[in-house]
């Protein structure tokens, strides 16, 4: 997208339309948390006996006006995704599959996915085990079954509707823990395409494109120009749209913020039983919250500085739109667009390395959602006064590394997965132990933390992208080729 430059648009204070893109939207989301809590404030002060702040949020239209200006921005952001992730992808492969590096290439991106999410788990491990958020200064344990039920009353359709998904997964691929990774596996393969297109399942869909890319690269010349005219098209037109989309960010973006920051406002500032775990509750977000920061601004930014051999600032700079809307979005999938959009005029990779790596990155490269798995499942156990040795955590570190790849790149998707990890510790602990009745306590804070686990997890497809183009001979963030 073309913003507008300090040489050709003077800069007005008050003439926000004209600045950057990244600074537009981080003013969206200032003003949606501010909005936010203004109206959680608002509606506490409307509450009564009979009808409590969470009743009148419900129905309020501001928080209707809210949503529904934000649901529309972020179905525009998934409008684009299957269109440009395809498109891209076929024209990347066409345009790479016949190069002796064209394997390398794969190998180098998925051994810098695997290599990041397993320094990412690490970090949340390290970190969760020094601070020990869910562990009581007292030492009595935090979480029970009676305490709980409180709490799951309040969050019952949501439980009901994470273990339906649990329950959907299991008979699909069997109840074991290995059918469940196995599972992954047999999703890269899709039986009908159309229908992976309509319940976007990017796993299969990008293994479908790949194939369709490289075959046809190996056709006739005068099939391959039509081909090639006819997905180019596609591409382009879907980045036209995208630019589109990107005008109303920063209204997207405060719109989101107001009708989902209201809910945890009220949440967080109505409910007494809350306040008893606030310690545990507020332990367990800086947890999180320094160990993305860790990985992100320490080890990513090594990453670029020793391997990419780029400035980790200038990086950031450049993938600061992405990040925005990552952080505004919560969604993966739906950042796409922007992240192809960053790496590409902003960042100066090429489109054959963009758009081979970020779309698989962004089904299978989870750091930030590895990460928080595991400090979540482990936050858990010890809110029930409980201790896992080193075998039961490296069971949450390979099963957070593995459902990490298969969690869908949408809002609150990796609560599935806790819920799977949870229920795989149980079973190994024993004891009639349900560590699963602990989920509704992650929800009061899922948004916020959602929120900031996708913007690491957008990071480091960007990160990704910058990297394997280096490592391929390009150039990326030299200033000849980089847009501001």
């Amino acid at each position: 997208m073309s913003e507008p430059s300090s040489n050709s648009t003077p800069f007005v204070l008050w003439k926000i339309w004209t600045w950057k893109l990244h600074w537009q939207i981080l003013v969206g989301l200032v003003l949606g948390g501010i909005g936010g809590w203004l109206l959680a404030k608002y509606v506490q002060s409307l509450a009564t006996a009979d009808l409590t702040a969470k009743e009148i949020l419900k129905t309020h239209w501001m928080r209707e006006i809210a949503e529904t200006g934000g649901n529309m921005f972020l179905a525009a952001l998934k409008m684009i995704v299957i269109p440009l992730v395809i498109s891209s992808i076929i024209l990347s492969i066409a345009s790479i599959a016949n190069r002796s590096g064209f394997a390398r290439l794969g190998m180098k991106t998925l051994f810098y996915y695997a290599t990041t999410g397993l320094i990412a788990i690490l970090i949340g491990l390290f970190l969760v085990n020094t601070i020990r958020p869910g562990v009581s200064p007292s030492g009595q344990a935090l979480l029970s079954n009676d305490r709980m039920s409180a709490f799951a009353e309040d969050f019952s359709k949501e439980s009901a509707a994470l273990q339906k998904s649990v329950d959907l997964e299991a008979e699909r691929s069997g109840a074991s823990m290995f059918a469940r990774v196995l599972n992954v596996f047999e999703r890269l393969i899709p039986s009908n395409v159309f229908q992976s297109m309509v319940e976007m399942d990017l796993l299969g869909l990008i293994v479908w494109s790949i194939l369709f890319g490289f075959f046809l690269s190996r056709l006739p010349q005068e099939y391959l120009s039509i081909m090639r005219y006819f997905w180019e098209g596609v591409y382009r037109i879907s980045l036209a749209m995208t630019e589109l989309v990107l005008k109303f960010a920063p209204v997207g973006v405060a719109m989101l913020l107001v009708s989902s920051l209201s809910d945890n406002f009220v949440a967080l500032a109505g409910d007494n039983r809350i306040a008893e775990f606030g310690g545990a509750l507020w332990a367990f977000a800086i947890t999180v919250v320094l160990a993305l920061c860790i990985h992100v601004f320490g080890v990513m930014s090594l990453v670029m500085l020793v391997f990419a051999r780029v400035n980790p600032l200038q990086n950031l700079k450049a993938l600061a739109p992405s990040l925005l809307t990552a952080f505004s979005t919560a969604s993966s999938n739906a950042t796409i667009s922007v992240t192809l959009e960053c790496a590409e005029k902003r960042a100066g990779v090429s489109n054959e390395i963009a758009s081979f790596v970020i779309p698989l990155g962004a089904t299978v490269n989870m750091n930030g959602t590895a990460l928080y798995e595991c400090v979540a499942a482990i936050f858990v156990v010890q809110m029930f006064g409980l201790e896992l040795d080193m075998a039961n955590q490296f069971l949450v570190v390979l099963i957070a590394l593995l459902t990490s790849v298969g969690v869908a790149g949408v809002p609150s998707a990796s609560l599935v997965a806790i819920l799977i990890i949870l229920e795989s510790v149980s079973k190994q602990l024993g004891g009639g132990v349900d560590l699963a009745i602990g989920l509704p306590i992650l929800m009061i804070l899922d948004r916020p933390l959602d929120m900031c686990r996708t913007a690491a997890n957008v990071f480091g497809d960007g990160c990704g992208a910058v990297l394997i183009a280096r490592s391929e001979g390009e150039n990326p963030l030299s200033g000849k080729n980089q847009s501001d």
